[in-house]
């Protein structure tokens, strides 16, 4: 396998090593001597191909003649070629574990020396690749491995290629590896598995319904969605058992909606994650069973991203708390205050996340599911590399709770790099002065009025204060 100037071979050596055990009978389709060595040391046989001059003689028949148990192979080079070499061994020796590495053509090393002019741009595999065609091959993936990159690879300032790299990983975390090394196994189906298209239009609600306090909230929050006047709309909804109520609920709602759903047995912490797995819509919202949504709410968001260019849209919300059985509101907190939105906001304000929609054909390799396993990061995650299109006026949509609120965010800052454009940077400065002129003046006048009101009261007590404060100035 060829491998990066910069990378040493050793782990490939050491994958091939840790997948395969005394006895085995390895085959090595690139010659590698070290390998070859320490292969020999563990108590493998390594094979070699015999000499393809007979043209009787194919390449199908020749691996059959040997059966390997591990093949290794290279990714590297040509993508039809590895493709049809794949496709032969696989087909060959079937019960054969097949070792596959390659060098990432999306990794940040690869990219960052492009860029910079300091190696030339080459085809290569990625992971989206490779993943493809393991899939039309009908091959399942038994062990996966990603060498991180090297540090220092291009010729950069540190801060600048730490801050690229760390942007291009938070896109697409795959940038961050240099090689990547698969253990590979048919799966016994042979068949074309594209990836799950998305419907364009179509609006999915990933909604959680596992938590026992705000379960009995959810037949509003059902009711809430079946008068959405979005459509066409899908619901996913997700619980930690196999529920029948929500189920009942769902079909009794679906005559006035409209809309499709699909029921998710799922763990809070995976809830939100498996739901989006699982949702087949271009537009994505997220809720939970104590949000209700007002008919008009993902109208506003999706013509909004239609309108724009925007990744994602947000509405204002409010947190609503309720007392007893007859709702009792007594005062609906809107958030964020303000017309504008801050990453400040989505941090502080984590029911922001049921108050969004997601264009996921513009999220390009975003690891939205990723994200999604810490759904309370999701929407700065977000908001590091996508501009949010932020709807203030009157909030949308309400989620609502019982018993003391929760104040403050629901777990530490992530660790994220913004990608801002200068002039949201600029904008966000001036209202920061702005805000800060105005709060000064507002102390100005409250020591103003204090300083009035002591000379009215203490006239003598004030002038004599007054008289050593000048001394003392002097």
């Amino acid at each position: 396998m060829r491998l990066p100037a910069d990378v040493e071979p050793a782990p490939l050596h050491a994958w091939v090593l840790e997948q395969v055990g005394a006895g085995a009978r390895v085959l090595l389709l690139a010659r590698d001597e070290v390998l070859v060595e320490r292969l020999k040391a563990a108590g493998c046989t390594v094979l070699e191909l015999e000499d393809d001059s007979a043209p009787d003689r194919s390449l199908a028949e020749r691996l059959g003649r040997l059966a390997p148990t591990h093949v290794v192979l290279s990714a590297d080079g040509s993508p039809p070629g590895f493709e049809e070499t794949l496709r032969t061994v696989a087909g060959s020796v079937p019960s054969a574990t097949l070792l596959v590495g390659a060098r990432n053509a999306a990794s940040s090393t690869v990219l960052l020396e492009v860029l910079s002019g300091h190696a030339p741009a080459v085809s290569g595999a990625t992971e989206a690749s490779l993943t493809r065609c393991f899939s039309a091959l009908g091959l399942k993936v038994l062990a996966r491995r990603a060498v991180p990159c090297q540090p220092r690879t291009a010729p950069l300032a540190a801060g600048t290629e730490a801050a690229l790299r760390e942007l291009l990983s938070q896109l697409s975390p795959v940038t961050g590896a240099d090689v990547l090394l698969y253990a590979l196994a048919p799966s016994g189906s042979s068949e074309e598995a594209a990836s799950r298209a998305h419907v364009p239009g179509l609006l999915s609600v990933v909604l959680w319904a596992g938590e026992s306090q705000t379960r009995p909230l959810l037949d509003e929050a059902l009711f809430s969605l079946a008068c959405q006047e979005q459509q066409p709309l899908e619901i996913v909804l997700a619980a930690p058992f196999r529920d029948e109520a929500a189920r009942e609920l769902l079909e009794r709602y679906q005559a006035i909606g409209g809309y499709t759903f699909e029921l998710v047995e799922a763990e809070a912490r995976a809830a939100f994650a498996e739901g989006l797995r699982r949702a087949r819509g271009q537009y994505l919202a997220f809720l939970d069973a104590a949000c209700i949504v007002y008919p008009d709410h993902y109208v506003k968001l999706v013509q909004a991203l239609r309108d724009g260019e925007a990744a994602w849209a947000v509405s204002r919300a409010r947190r609503t708390p309720l007392e007893g059985l007859e709702r009792f509101v007594p005062h609906k907190r809107p958030l964020p205050l303000g017309e504008h939105l801050e990453p400040a906001h989505l941090h502080r304000e984590p029911s922001l996340l049921f108050a969004l929609v997601v264009d996921r054909a513009r999220l390009g390799p975003f690891p939205l599911e990723q994200a999604a396993e810490r759904a309370s990061e999701l929407p700065l995650r977000l908001a590091a590399l996508f501009e949010p299109l932020f709807l203030g006026g009157i909030a949308s949509c309400e989620q609502r709770f019982t018993g003391p609120e929760k104040e403050g965010p629901a777990g530490p800052l992530p660790e994220l790099r913004m990608l801002t454009p200068l002039n949201i940077l600029e904008e966000r400065v001036e209202r920061a002065r702005a805000d800060g002129a105005s709060a000064k003046g507002m102390r100005h006048r409250v020591i103003d009025e204090l300083n009035n009101r002591f000379r009215e009261r203490v006239p003598r007590l004030h002038g004599a204060l007054k008289s050593l404060a000048g001394r003392l100035v002097r």
